[in-house]
């Protein structure tokens, strides 16, 4: 029986189950609560669009401001989320 012959460089890391999907999508890593935050969050801009669409067109600039000030914030918190989503690291070396 002959062996592998033995290499001085790590061999190239596999895939398990919990890093691809079962369509072979490597899967991002994220936490729950980044998820909740992008959800959330982008059911919200859908809510500020509409707020603000209503503030204008029915000229109450102070809804319209105050629809722009929360998305603006809402934007940031998925930014937010997003990037900690890009710091646990991708591939198997992740322990997210």
């Amino acid at each position: 029986m002959s062996e592998e012959p033995r290499s001085s460089y790590p061999k190239e890391p596999r895939f398990t189950p919990e890093q691809e999907s079962e369509k072979g999508i490597t899967r991002v890593p994220a936490t729950p609560r980044d998820v909740i935050h992008i959800l959330i969050g982008a059911f919200l801009l859908v809510l500020c669009f509409g707020v603000a669409l209503t503030g204008a067109l029915t000229r109450v600039w102070w809804v319209f401001g105050a629809a722009g000030f929360v998305a603006i914030i809402v934007v940031a918190d998925i930014a937010l989320a997003l990037r900690r989503q890009r710091r646990l690291g991708v591939g198997p070396e992740s322990r997210g």
